[in-house]
Order: C-alpha cells, then structure tokens, then sequence
C-alpha cells in the first residue's frame, strides 16, 4: 500500500502543478445579445467540478413534451460563476430543449430572491444535442458557498427522449414554467440533461472520484435511501483540513452497474475514461465494483464470470488511471450472504477476487471494506447495524463506516 505521507505529498504536488495550469484557463464569450457579461478568470482562478453524475441510455419513447423539468442539486465549491455540462452522450437522436435557468434554492426548495439567472449556450436560448454529444453552458455569474443548492429548470417544448441520469427531479407543464418561484408538478425519478456543474473557484483543487456501483451511488431500491459514502466521505476530508479537506469528492457511481457487461448504464471499463478521468483536476480514484458482475451471473448463466475476468477488468482499470498519472484506490467486495442474487459459487469468486485485492499489485492503496463492513460472527454477511435490510447495501451507519474506512486508507488516523 502508498504509506500515508507519500499520498499527502502526491495531492499537496497535485495542488501545486494545478496551480500552475491555473493561469490558462479562459472562461467562453456568452456571445453578442448574451443577457449575462463575460465572467473574466484571474490567473489563479479555474473551473473545478462541483458536482456530477453518469450518463444513462434513454428509452423509446419521448420522456419529456412542452415540459419544465426541475432538478436540486448541492455544489461542493465556492466560487463567483457556475456552468453546466448537459449530456446527450448515451441518446441516439437529437435531443431539443428550450429555455433554461439556475437559481439559489433556500431549505424549503424555493428559489431565493435575487439568484435566478437564464442559462444560455453560444449566448442563446435553448439548444439542440445531438447523440453522443455533451454541451457546456456559458458562464452565469452567482456566487456560490460549498454546500449551496441550486435549482436547475430547463422547458422542453416539443418530444424529447432524454438519454441521462435519474436523480428525484419535479415535472410540470404544459409550457415553459422555468422561472416559476416554486414548480408545482410531479416529482420523481426521471432523466435529466445535467451531467455536470462546474464552479469558478479561487484556485484550482484536486478531485477524487468515487466511482462504482449502487453502493457507491447510494442506494435507490428503498423507500428511504440512506445516503452514499463519498458525501460523508466529504464531511470527514473537510474536517480534516489542510491537503484533504481540498480534496472535492465526486460521486460517479451508477445502480446495478456491472465491470464487464452492460446493465445499468456502460459498463465501467466502457465508462471508465468519460467518468473518473475526464473531470478536471482529477488526482484520485476510490474504485468499488463487481458485485453485481458476481451476482448476476447467478441468475442468469449465460453471463457468469469467473474471478479471473473480473481480476482482468480490474487490473485495465488500474492501468489506464497510471497511465493519466491518477492515483487509484481500490475497495474490496463486501458481504452479500442473503442477497436475491446470493450463491455459494458467487462467494469463492467474490473471496478470490478479494484475496487478488489485499496483495495489491499495483494499486496505490486499498480499502478493505470487506473487513469494515462485515459481521465477525458471520463474515459472509453485512454486520445488522450496517445493513439497510436487503444484505446488500448499505444503512446510514453503513455508509458512514465506509466513509471512515476510506478515509483511513488514504489518510491514516
């Protein structure tokens, strides 16, 4: 494993050399008749991720017709400008919407006075996507705090078959309602075109992306999700402060995701370089996958896997990460004794997998979530206390002694 200190150089190094790219980085013109001015960069300032989520494929059927759909989301930098990366990466047709606006959202999800802005592309309203293509909004100039919520509303004014992920999201209409204080409609899960937020920070800062399954995502299959590991993950690094606390923690992870084959979303070999490398800034990589790989090979044979597949697919991961200079960390299978998909086969194959793990041949660490998360009176299971009762994913407590199992790893006590 890295010793503790060389990881804590490698960010502080990170830091620096990013702090030196600083200075080229330039924010888009917003285009002649832009209702917002050009946000100018200082030489120190850049773009850094605040928030993200996975691409999904779409379905067949439009998703959205002469709709507003509104999303909430938390930004985990502060800045003085926002802008958004929509995806149509995963859609295979061009994807119209109209306008677009963000705005500041107090605890009540109502807009906060004063913070509403018009989104705009190339300085105009509305755009068009076509498949396989992401799209950068220009600059909206709103300052923004680390855990500040910002409400995105953007109108679709004809069909729309929306290729993205599904985050709880609120739909009205018919009509463009995007400046409503409060959109009053439908809230469920359903796609949205935001793949991504960016905010112009001081200086630049180092990201670790969490990237893998429904485990790393937060569990959605309940009717109380819990939460996810990479934002306590965030609260830990924040407290700690110095190097760590600059870290910003990406969540990248994708529910039923599989390593090899497609099933929620790209596979993660398919996935990988789009969602954990690309982010700008990136230095650090928490990878946690193969167990729905396992599982599902069980219900369904003509898709079993062995543990050297998985062993393979793992070890590509590590070396496209070393050969972008990303650090990458690796989790170990948890228990999933009682799971739907639970099999005695799927557990030889999940410890090997594991065993391969702990000697770790080339990772520069290791996070042994399979020993943090398991009951000692019964090692093939989740400790009660860490499970949210389906023996697979895992409780609030769950999710926290996760979050300290990473920390750690990459930080000692």
């Amino acid at each position: 494993m890295r010793v503790n200190g060389t990881l804590r150089s490698g960010i502080a190094a990170a830091l620096a050399s990013l702090l030196l790219l600083g200075g080229c980085s330039a924010a888009p013109n917003a285009g002649k008749g832009s209702a917002a001015a050009p946000v100018a960069i200082a030489a120190k300032e850049s773009w850094v991720p605040a928030w993200a989520l996975s691409p999904l494929p779409g379905g067949d059927t439009a998703t959205y017709d002469n709709q507003t759909v509104r999303h909430i989301l938390p930004v985990a930098v502060a800045g003085k400008a926002v802008r958004l990366r929509l995806s149509n990466e995963l859609g295979r047709q061009d994807v119209r919407f109209g306008a677009a606006r963000l705005a500041l959202v107090g605890a009540d999800g109502t807009i906060r006075p004063g913070t509403d802005r018009p989104l705009l592309f190339g300085g105009q309203v509305g755009g068009v996507l076509p498949p396989g293509a992401p799209l950068l909004s220009d600059p909206v100039a709103i300052p923004v705090t680390a855990g500040d919520r910002l409400a995105i509303s953007i109108h679709y004014p004809g069909p729309a078959i929306v290729a993205g992920h599904r985050p709880n999201v609120t739909i009205a209409g018919p009509g463009d309602l995007t400046q409503a204080p409060v959109l009053v409609g439908e809230t469920k899960r359903s796609p949205t075109l935001v793949a991504s937020v960016e905010v112009q920070a001081a200086a630049p800062a180092p990201v670790l992306v969490a990237i893998g399954d429904s485990i790393t995502e937060g569990d959605v299959t309940h009717a109380k999700p819990a939460g996810t590991y990479p934002a306590k993950l965030a609260t830990l690094l924040a407290a700690r402060g110095g190097d760590a606390g600059r870290l910003v923690v990406l969540n990248q992870g994708i529910s039923g995701n599989r390593l090899l084959r497609d099933n929620a979303g790209a596979n993660l070999l398919a996935r990988f370089d789009r969602d954990a490398l690309a982010p700008a800034g990136v230095t650090d990589i928490v990878l946690l996958i193969g167990i729905n790989d396992i599982g599902n090979g069980f219900r369904r044979p003509p898709e079993a896997v062995t543990a050297s597949e998985l062993i393979h697919g793992l070890s590509q991961l590590r070396d496209r990460a070393h050969a972008q200079g990303v650090r990458i960390h690796i989790g170990t299978i948890m228990p999933y004794e009682g799971a739907n998909y639970y099999s005695p086969q799927g557990e030889a194959i999940r410890q090997e997998v594991n065993a391969w793990i702990r000697r770790n041949e080339g990772f520069d660490g290791v996070v042994d979530l399979d020993e943090a998360m398991r009951d000692p009176a019964k090692p093939g299971q989740l400790l009660p206390a860490y499970d949210v009762g389906d023996k697979l994913h895992p409780s609030d407590a769950g999710y926290a002694a996760m979050a300290k199992a990473v920390d750690r790893a990459l930080f000692g006590r």
